[in-house]
């Protein structure tokens, strides 16, 4: 199909009559290798049955034009060039072109744009969503609000040598077709509906050759109740200001003036609308920014002491699994003054992971990161302050709702009401959760704690630890020669060691020769120590088959762990049980009950502790030691059951949180009490007592105010010794 040419609209209206809608349309002034690869991208990437309209507004140079007439047989398209009479500027030619298209929709697109592949039906499935659109804008490297990677940032290609058609790729395939409304149209690339023009015309021609028309013609369709939307789901290149030249400034600004005046509340508005973090368009930016650039994520390795216990190997795992599961991805490690060398250094012998060490994390203010990752529970409101400072989105891990239910972990109501709170403003303000098991999640549903606009996923912990030492030492302070049954954890009451002595006790008055060994640290509060030592002083028989360890090295543990002929594992609340699993892996058998999320981790096919009956107990005791073949099928049933919760999956999962967090619209939440608790809930005696002296002096002084004989001498309502009068309880507090 050979280029058609008009010279007037009416010509331009007869060429233009049978094609669909929308037309799509460029106004060429110079700039003629931009216009070719504008042109050429156009016929490359959008549908043979599209017109395309070729405004020519008279530039004097016609490179672009003659190239187009050496191919002219060449094109399958029904391109129709009209040249204007003379040179109108875009203005001018875009109004022309608006009248030469008849009632058809118009695709207005820039001659420095170049278009990725399903443009066209993309912006118009955009169009076509909904009645009340009037324009319908796209993203690109350089065009103010819709710029990326970077939110409101114009940028003058697409960055990590990224192509039009790779970025559009990207962008829409990971779209969520959202469509934001928008305060204006972005004029580089955006279609027009044909009532848009039918009902305030087109551009207005007071801005001359060119700058803020768009945002004119935006506000007057805004005004009659029409929107302007973005399709997310497209991206273009956009070179900028190839048809005007420097001196074109002093118009921007006259232009942009006429704006403001006219529309008092848009320089406000729309800068208002261009930083707000939680709209939609914000959201969708950020789905698509993340296309074309790397996300800045930040780990919270503030965990990392001289000491190693449960809460360091969960961090140590995430961090690596996430490391190892997208290499290309870069990890920050956020640690504390104190970390040790040797830890830091462990931790960063991964290529894509990195060290920065926060002296202070109450002076640190930085706004740095896309996302930061808080592997485990927060245990501050500044730690959550922090978090939430220095990064656009943040992650947290919920491991359990053992210390939210429980008030014996806690040295009085008001530390117990505090962490409830902290656990439910933690949970109502972060964006993203990752749970451990789904028992941990259905609890927090339960608690009336999952709620707001967090995305919640099951992430699971690994059964498979990278980090374990390769030494193995036995405790000090163990002197048993006979069998060993250990019960291993942190002495709380929930791990419920006192039933493991009842046991004992059992077997002991059957002559069966094994030694308890209860080994864990002894918390501040809720320790089952005291019912231990009194179990013990009741029944002194005991005494010598029981052997007390505090906290362990991990050198320790694994020597106990490997040498124990049993791993007794009563817990009555745990947020995954990551014991049995870890003792399989060293070739010992574990008893386990199977309340909260143990029934749903441990296989089915191997005997756990029924009702905490005792005698039954100590008999699955019994059968388990005296028959080598019941303890090697516990441990192969539960390798492998734990080979379905490794950390590789566990890092598949995180993955797909901190995917789907980042594509997601910001929390809101910044801040909030969950419940409104009365004073003596959360304020100490003291506090009260001073607040219960104010309340009785503003008593008295009330009383005093309403007497006769007061208000004679004070005088009336409004006098100056009557608000004297009103101070005189805070002056009475003072001191």
């Amino acid at each position: 199909m050979t280029v058609r040419h008009a010279n007037t609209i009416e010509e331009a209206q007869k060429l233009l009559v049978q094609a669909p809608s929308p037309v799509v349309v460029v106004p060429v002034y110079n700039a003629p290798e931009e216009t070719a690869l504008c042109v050429e991208s156009i016929l490359k990437h959008t549908q043979r049955t599209v017109s395309l309209l070729i405004v020519d507004d008279c530039g004097p140079d016609r490179t672009f034009f003659s190239d187009l007439e050496k191919h002219n047989a060449q094109f399958a398209h029904n391109i129709v060039v009209l040249r204007l009479e003379k040179n109108q500027g875009f203005i001018g030619a875009c109004n022309a072109a608006f009248d030469a298209t008849l009632d058809k929709d118009v695709i207005l697109v820039n001659s420095d744009v170049i278009v990725g592949p399903t443009w066209y039906e993309r912006m118009c499935a955009a169009g076509n969503s909904a009645t009340d659109i009037a324009t319908v804008s796209v993203f690109t490297n350089n065009g103010t609000i819709l710029s990326l990677p970077h939110r409101n940032m114009p940028w003058p290609n697409i960055p990590n040598g990224l192509d039009v058609v790779e970025a559009s790729r990207r962008i829409a395939s990971v779209s969520q077709l959202t469509r934001p409304t928008i305060p204006t149209a972005i004029g580089h690339c955006f279609l027009i509906k044909r009532r848009a023009l039918n009902l305030v015309g087109g551009f207005d021609t007071t801005f001359g050759t060119g700058y803020g028309e768009e945002v004119d013609f935006s506000q007057r369709l805004i005004q009659i109740g029409l929107r302007h939307i973005v399709a997310d789901d497209v991206f273009v290149f956009h070179k900028g200001s190839s048809s005007f030249t420097s001196s074109a400034r002093p118009q921007q600004l006259a232009n942009d003036e006429i704006v403001y005046q006219r529309y008092p509340t848009y320089r406000g508005g729309v800068s208002r609308f261009a930083s707000d973090p939680y709209s939609p368009l914000a959201a969708a930016i950020n789905r698509a920014s993340f296309q074309l650039r790397q996300p800045t994520i930040a780990i919270d390795g503030h965990c990392f002491g001289w000491a190693w216990a449960g809460t360091q190997q969960l961090t140590f795992e995430v961090i690596r699994s996430l490391a190892e599961g997208r290499p290309e991805q870069k990890f920050v490690v956020l640690f504390s003054e104190h970390a040790p060398k040797h830890i830091i250094d462990e931790i960063i012998n991964v290529p894509n992971v990195s060290a920065e060490v926060i002296p202070n994390i109450m002076e640190d203010r930085q706004y740095r990161f896309d996302l930061v990752i808080r592997p485990h529970q927060v245990n501050s409101t500044e730690e959550l302050r922090w978090l939430k400072r220095i990064a656009g989105r943040c992650i947290v891990g919920q491991l359990d709702f053992i210390s939210y239910h429980n008030p014996t972990y806690f040295a009085s109501d008001h530390e117990w009401l505090s962490q409830r709170e902290l656990t439910r403003l933690t949970l109502a303000s972060v964006d993203g959760v990752a749970w451990i098991s789904d028992y941990s999640l259905e609890d927090g549903r339960r608690s009336g704690v999952v709620s707001g606009n967090a995305v919640h996923r099951v992430t699971f912990c690994g059964t498979n630890p990278s980090h374990r030492t390769s030494t193995a030492q036995r405790p000090a302070t163990l002197h048993s020669t006979s069998r060993l049954i250990t019960v291993l954890g942190v002495n709380y009451l929930h791990k419920n060691r006192i039933f493991a002595l009842r046991v004992l006790q059992q077997l002991i008055s059957q002559s069966f020769d094994c030694h308890l060994v209860l080994a864990g640290a002894t918390p501040k509060f809720g320790s089952a120590s005291q019912a231990e030592q009194d179990f013990l002083a009741a029944h002194p028989e005991l005494f010598n088959h029981v052997t007390t360890l505090d906290a362990l090295s991990e050198e320790e543990k694994q020597w106990l762990v490997s040498h124990s002929s049993l791993i007794l594992y009563p817990s009555l609340a745990e947020g995954f049980g990551l014991v049995p699993f870890e003792a399989a892996r060293l070739g010992t058998p574990t008893l386990s009950s199977r309340l909260t999320s143990l029934d749903e981790i441990l296989p089915l096919d191997i005997p756990t502790v029924v009702e905490f009956d005792v005698d039954r107990t100590a008999e699955q005791i019994v059968h388990i030691l005296s028959d080598s073949a019941v303890g090697t099928s516990i441990v192969e049933e539960l390798i492998k059951r734990g080979n379905l919760f490794t950390w590789q999956r566990a890092g598949r999962e995180f993955l797909s949180l901190i995917d789907e967090v980042l594509g997601s619209p910001k929390n809101r939440v910044d801040a909030i009490w969950a419940e409104a608790p009365v004073l003596a809930q959360i304020h100490t005696s003291d506090y009260l007592a001073r607040i219960d002296k104010l309340n009785r002096i503003s008593r008295r002084v009330s009383q005093a105010n309403n007497r006769q004989f007061i208000r004679t001498v004070v005088g009336p309502p409004g006098s100056r010794r009557r608000q004297f009068l009103k101070k005189i309880p805070g002056l009475s507090s003072r001191g």
